[in-house]
């Protein structure tokens, strides 16, 4: 599946300061994947935009790698690694979700804040081989995307569509119910927690927060 429209939109969103995930108040980010982790774990944030997940999981203590799509979001963001006072921390690579430049089993912890609704479905199951593979026996997994309970986003309504599927400026969006999260991960990890968070962004977004754990 070609992303490029969808590289060309984020590139923008970035330049902009429209990217929706960068504004959602970051206490919703991340404390159960933090609690399940010692401390100096090795952790890869994917999609990690402008470094917000990675910095908090740098400066709780974690060995950090950020990775995104977008080469100057990643070089923006490195610049600030240092302002940070997070140098050797953390730091950013422009790399595909799709084909993660890492050996296998590299890190305690993966985590993904607002990608996978970005995915179209027939690249779920390689996404989803992609973290099983980077990851250890008895690592954990957090991935918070989009829920179908959603009331209304850009004139969309996910919660009364049939499949939550939805397109604009050529952008691939799709809202998850909690058992198709489930099933995409299902025979890779085993489910340890599942909620959906509701935020305003301005507007009230429902978010379908999911914990997995790699089987040891």
């Amino acid at each position: 599946m070609d992303y490029s429209l969808h590289r060309n939109y984020f590139n923008t969103a970035y330049k902009t300061g429209t990217d929706i995930w960068t504004h959602l108040p970051i206490d919703i980010r991340g404390a159960k994947l933090m609690g399940k982790l010692s401390a100096g774990a090795t952790v890869l944030d994917i999609g990690s935009g402008r470094g917000i997940f990675a910095k908090k999981l740098a400066e709780t203590g974690f060995k950090v790698i950020g990775i995104d799509s977008e080469s100057e979001i990643v070089a923006n963001t490195n610049k600030e690694v240092e302002n940070w006072g997070l140098s050797g921390r953390v730091k950013f690579m422009v790399a595909d979700a799709l084909e993660l430049p890492f050996v296998d089993e590299s890190f305690d912890g993966v985590c993904a804040l607002g990608l996978m609704e970005n995915i179209h479905p027939e690249d779920w199951p390689k996404y989803a081989d992609e973290v099983k593979r980077v990851l250890k026996p008895g690592g954990f997994y957090l991935n918070m995307s989009f829920s179908r309970k959603t009331r209304n986003f850009m004139k969309f309504s996910p919660i009364d569509s049939p499949d939550g599927e939805f397109q604009k400026h050529g952008v691939h969006y799709h809202f998850f119910e909690e058992e198709e999260m489930k099933n995409i991960f299902n025979k890779k990890f085993t489910l340890i927690s599942q909620d959906v968070l509701f935020v305003k962004d301005p507007i009230e977004i429902a978010l379908l927060e999911s914990l997995f754990q790699k089987p040891k």
